[in-house]
């Protein structure tokens, strides 16, 4: 029992560290596709017309539609303390606009502002449980970071998957031990 465990346990930890590195460095890699110098005049909701928001946003959500891992993309900027969205790939209502503040800040995304950074665990916040990335924008001078999302019921389903398949694997080597000692 107690090796089983230990096994699946460190199985659990190697795929959980494995999306980590994986959001982390798509965090990385997407940051440096977007210059922070183009969205400085975006500050509030009265730009969510403005010609670099709207690219943003929409080179931001063709990323994620790529990738269906990806709950959301999302930049935000630092400002005297606090951390305020500048752009959000969220297509419902609760889309976050520019300039509203988020408060559930992490020393991760505080991280994020100055070098890649991943949550070490799932985060809950008012628009769900998610697994986060981060990473600055290209020339964002610790004030910008770029925000990558997995929702956590992905998450959970890939652990469910691997504890399933664990199972069967150990079920399948006990019946197979079982068969070739009644052989010998």
């Amino acid at each position: 029992g107690c090796v089983v465990y230990s096994r699946s346990g460190k199985k659990l930890n190697s795929i959980q560290s494995g999306l980590e590195e994986r959001l982390q460095s798509s965090a990385a890699l997407i940051s440096q596709t977007i210059d922070a110098n183009t969205l400085r005049d975006v500050r509030c909701v009265n730009d969510l017309n403005c010609p670099a928001y709207i690219n943003t946003l929409g080179h931001l959500r063709a990323l994620r539609r790529m990738n269906p891992d990806i709950a959301f993309l999302y930049i935000m900027r630092q400002q005297g303390g606090r951390v305020l969205f500048v752009v959000d790939t969220d297509e419902t209502e609760k889309q976050a606009t520019p300039g509203m503040e988020y408060k559930q800040v992490t020393p991760a995304l505080m991280r994020g502002f100055t070098g890649a950074s991943v949550l070490p665990e799932i985060t809950d916040d008012e628009w769900s449980s998610f697994l986060s990335g981060y990473a600055p924008l290209k020339n964002g001078m610790g004030e910008y970071l770029l925000g990558i999302d997995m929702r956590a019921d992905q998450v959970q389903d890939k652990f469910k998957g691997l504890r399933i398949a664990g199972l069967i694997s150990l079920t399948s080597a006990i019946v197979l031990a079982l068969l070739f000692a009644q052989h010998l």
